[in-house]
């Protein structure tokens, strides 16, 4: 540049690290951040403008001061930036700075003094009111961390691991189907479950921003957390590189057995080998290619980026209880080829185009094989079973953001994917019932064999999901106010479903003799083993389905420079969902849903080293498209008990049948198609939660900042389904309807509000409307508080070390999880046991699945020379509360017309004594240390040699265990207590990475 003036250049690096921490985030594009700022001397008769230019690309954007010296440039790609302050055409000074996603960063032109010496201290981002964390390529390559999207989120705080039953990732205390996704502003969270995402190659992440609330209003459809991923561009200069990576088993520690529970009831089995796993092997390589650069110089860009991972496994895969062994070994392996492929389009420097297009696959391929409990080995002989599954994934995004004025921008954002789910299987057997006999139920003398090779549920053909979107946003700066307003819209489509395999399933019980079946006598009063207390259970099962969703909101938002010092962010939202079953028919439909926002910033100092900071709002959730399956569709779901005088050796069939109960169907599930009018509340409200946080955030130094933030969650409403007839009955009554004829699915309904229902109640084919009170229908109103106190130092990436504390202390209390239960390895979304009966919620009240006392993180990084960094990863999480789930106590059955009897173990009762959610104890705290240590030959530029260890204690701690008490009638079932999930074994991952710039 020109000698005009002392060049001055501002490293924010170490700015764009310090916060990476739950503090506040700037409400604009999601995919974008903003680069701000005052300039001194502005009035007068000078021309002042301030030039953006981006280091990697060489686009600029021009921004006019106004007339107080302010500028603030927003809708920035990430990236590294000169920022000129140009005074009548001449360049009088340029400084450097970094645009993280969802930020603001400061970069004020004042006297050459101020800047010096705030160029020593972290400053705090003032511009922005919101709640959360943002990880650069850089840091996520220096960390010891798993190379996935879960690896990123737990490293935020108010992050916890979700139950090893279900899977996921929890935020604030909500269920993992609460999260929302999004690849360069396109959502892409699994619309079938909501539980996860399209996964992108890992080294293709530019940034990742996860918000743990308090985001603006241009988010929704969330009331957990928000993983926003933004990926690399290519630049002006070539690059290429690849990543090897290798985790070989020879140094994976060897699992953990799983033994019965000691129960003190089950001698058979008590304290006895359940699975052996010290067998169990595993490998892993993982490759990795990208190269970037421009097309067209200043103009066209590309980068891809194409990755696959190897994992080989051979493990044991059924317990030493197992009626069938001959499929007892299972070699596996799992492949994840993925690509992207980014192009950027610089149609001027005020028009800008964006195409994403990411493929991420999952292939499974296996072998079964016998093992042998006696020997502990395995054999080599061949058997049946699940031979292939998986899923495939693409995504395509297209992206228009234009400038096209000082204070006027526009984006727009089309996009789409569609997985599909192929399976293959060997020696499968249609028509070959199940058989399920645990020891404890089993005839002594008698034979159990199961011949079926393919146990549970399988997929049903031609699975697939797809999704199209379609939004727009529209800033316009006008004065002190920046206001933004945008629409999106999803349109969602599903066909999906499982079926029992097989057909059905034969399931042996042992239980008191005289104590009455669900839906039927006792087992004594059927003769035969039943006056021992033997009987056995029919089952099938079939949910199939091609529903469809539509999701579409509008939002507007006002962010009010109010002061120098105080900035207020306002915003409402407004959201419609609708669900539609097969026929493309409405089920369920909410509108007109109000999501106001509002948030506080207050730059104490008023020179960006101390800010306080306030959000209040409220966040709405969407049911996902596998809620048709048993809600909206055709299900089948029938139970069918009988004592038996005999089993088949070869088949395991019982025989000599005498019926103790009808068929029975707890939700009237039979098959029937449903009416689409007759399936949820007329009026049903959407999931809403309202969040209120307060926090602070400090540079206490000029090598440390400091926060803390305090943040209360309240779940308002949800939807569940409802099973009990009474209510409407009763109205039937008193309005002198026949109900006799009525036969009641389970429907939708928002528990502990009133609800009006529009059925056929007397059966006669005309629909009636029934307002139905709260205090009608019984259920008690849903709870689920999140209350947290959130504290953190860092250190930024300054004097060759960077390092960072989170410690969060939180309690999560009510009667309900969030859309699961994962305690129960329930993901019946919205379809769970809760709120079916007022019975089933006595007691239900207490510390919720995803509750964590105490968790600290720590982690970082420390440059020893040029050549070698080494890295740490501390997670430290205390355990989640158990529970005991059992029968009802007859005392509470006397009439055997209580709905709750017929759950089996399914309410907090255990021993006939209340048992309240979350009394059992808790889970032993989970200690995670990671190392990992990085050597750069000088003489070999660009090579790095790594190795990372994980889980150096190799503390395989408990996480999940069994929370039902009984099988059977009164019985104590063998398996209480036992554990279901572990933490990883220890594993070492040597990696080889090489980067060229030419």
């Amino acid at each position: 540049m020109k000698n005009t003036s002392r060049r001055v250049r501002m490293t924010l690096v170490a700015h764009a690290l310090a916060m990476a921490f739950a503090g506040p985030v700037l409400a604009q594009s999601n995919a974008t951040g903003s680069i701000f700022g005052q300039v001194a001397n502005a009035s007068g008769t000078a021309v002042v403008v301030v030039v953006l230019e981006n280091v990697a690309t060489g686009a600029r954007r021009t921004i006019t001061v106004d007339a107080n010296g302010r500028y603030n440039a927003s809708s920035m790609p990430p990236g590294v930036y000169k920022v000129m302050l140009v005074r009548d055409g001449v360049v009088e000074r340029v400084l450097e700075v970094e645009a993280l996603i969802g930020q603001g960063v400061e970069a004020s032109f004042e006297t050459i003094q101020a800047v010096t010496v705030s160029s020593r201290r972290p400053t705090i981002d003032v511009s922005n009111t919101n709640n959360g964390a943002v990880f650069t390529a850089r840091q996520l390559t220096a960390l010891p961390i798993s190379q996935s999207l879960s690896g990123i989120i737990q490293l935020a705080p108010g992050t916890a691991r979700g139950n090893t039953r279900i899977g996921g990732d929890s935020f604030g205390g909500a269920g993992v189907t609460e999260n929302a996704y999004f690849i360069n502003g396109f959502p892409v969270t699994n619309v079938y479950r909501q539980i996860g995402s399209t996964t992108l190659p890992f080294f293709a992440i530019a940034q990742a921003q996860i918000l743990q609330g308090g985001y603006s209003a241009e988010f929704g459809r969330s009331t957990g957390g928000v993983v926003n991923i933004t990926t690399k561009s290519g630049t002006n200069k070539w690059e290429a590189g690849a990543v090897l990576q290798y985790t070989p088993d020879w140094l994976r520690a060897k699992p953990e057995n799983t033994y019965y529970p000691n129960t003190g009831q089950n001698p058979k089995t008590d304290g006895k080998l359940l699975t052996y796993r010290r067998s169990n092997d595993a490998t892993d390589v993982f490759g990795s290619a990208y190269v970037g650069g421009p097309l067209v110089k200043d103009k066209l860009f590309m980068f891809a980026n194409i990755e696959q991972d190897r994992f080989s496994t051979g493990y044991i895969s059924k317990d030493s209880d197992s009626l069938n062994k001959t499929n007892g070994w299972t070699e596996r392996e799992q492949r994840t080829p993925r690509y992207l492929l980014k192009l950027d389009y610089n149609i001027s420097d005020d028009h800008r185009l964006e195409f994403t297009q990411i493929h991420d696959e999952n292939k499974k391929t296996q072998q079964n094989y016998g093992f042998d409990y006696a020997t502990l080995q395995r054999n080599e002989v061949r058997a049946g079973g699940t031979t292939g599954d998986g899923a495939k994934t693409n995504d395509s995004i297209l992206k228009y953001t234009g400038f096209l004025t000082d204070n006027l921008t526009v984006t727009a954002l089309a996009g789409r994917f569609k997985s599909t789910y192929p399976q293959s299987r060997e020696g499968y057997m249609p028509g070959v019932y199940q058989i399920n006999a645990p020891i404890n139920a089993q005839v002594p003398g008698l034979v159990y064999t199961n011949p079926q090779t393919i146990g549970g549920t399988i997929q049903v053909p031609n699975a697939e999901d797809k999704q199209s979107t379609l939004r727009l946003d529209v800033e316009y700066r006008l004065g002190t106010h920046a206001l933004r307003a945008g629409i999106d819209r999803n349109n969602v489509s599903s066909i999906n479903g499982s079926e029992m395999a097989g057909g059905g399933s034969w399931t042996y019980f042992r239980g008191d003799p005289n104590k009455e079946v669900p839906g039927g006598r006792s087992p004594a009063s059927g003769g035969g083993y039943g006056l021992q207390g033997y009987y056995v259970n029919e089952y099938h099962q079939s949910d199939s389905a091609s529903p469809k969703t539509d999701q579409s909101a509008q939002y507007i938002q006002d962010r009010w420079q109010v002061t120098d010092t105080v900035l207020l962010d306002l915003g409402l939202r407004n959201e419609q969902f609708t669900n539609k079953n097969s026929l493309g028919q409405a089920y369920a439909a909410q509108r007109h849903m109000l999501a106001p926002r509002i948030g506080a910033s207050w730059d104490v100092r008023g020179d960006s080293t101390l800010k306080a900071f306030a959000n209040l709002g409220r966040y709405h959730l969407q049911i996902p498209t596998s809620v048709a399956l048993r809600l909206a569709g055709n299900p089948v779901h029938i139970d069918h008990y009988y004592t038996y005088t005999g089993v088949d050796p070869k088949t395991g069939v019982p025989t000599g049948l005498t019926e103790i109960s009808p068929q029975v169907s707890t939700g009237n599930e039979w098959g029937t198609p449903k009416d689409p009018r007759q399936v949820a509340s007329s009026k049903l409200g959407a999931t809403y939660q309202d969040e209120l946080a307060l926090g602070f955030e400090a540079a206490l130094t000029s090598e440390y900042t400091v926060g803390s933030k305090v943040t209360y969650r309240t779940l308002r409403n949800t939807i569940e389904d409802w099973c009990d007839s009474r209510p409407l009955r009763a109205w039937g009554k008193r309005n002198n309807v026949d109900t006799s004829k009525y036969d009641m699915p389970c429907l939708l309904i928002n528990p502990g509000r009133d609800n009006t229902l529009t059925l056929d109640l007397a059966g006669d084919g005309k629909l009636v409307s029934i307002p139905l009170t709260a205090e009608d229908i019984g259920l008690p109103k849903v709870r689920r508080v999140y209350t947290a106190l959130d504290f953190f130092i860092e250190h930024p990436m300054r004097n060759g070390w960077y390092g960072k504390l989170n410690y969060t202390l939180s309690r999560t209390r009510g009667n309900m999880e969030g859309q699961v239960m994962s305690d129960i390895g329930q993901a019946d979304i919205a379809a769970t046991t809760s709120f079916d009966f007022p019975e089933l919620m006595d007691y239900a009240s207490g510390p919720l699945p995803n509750d964590h006392t105490h968790v600290l993180k720590a982690f970082g990084y420390y440059q020893l020379d040029q050549e070698w960094t080494v890295g740490g990863n501390v997670n430290i999480v205390t355990g989640a509360p158990k529970s005991c789930i059992g029968n009802l106590p007859a005392a509470l059955n006397p009439t055997g017309t209580n709905p709750a009897a017929g759950y089996g173990a399914a309410v907090f009762y255990c021993g006939d004594k209340p048992a309240p959610r979350g009394s059992a104890g808790r889970m032993p705290t989970d200690v995670r240390i990671a190392l990992n240590a990085t050597y750069m030959p000088r003489m070999f530029k660009g090579l790095a040699l790594k190795a990372d260890v994980f889980n150096l204690l190799n503390r395989q701690t408990t996480l999940a265990t069994q929370p039902v008490y009984n099988a059977g009638a009164n019985t104590v079932s063998p398996y209480y207590g036992q554990v279901l999930g572990r933490a990883p074994e220890r594993q070492v991952r040597f990696a080889a990475e090489y980067h060229h710039k030419f």
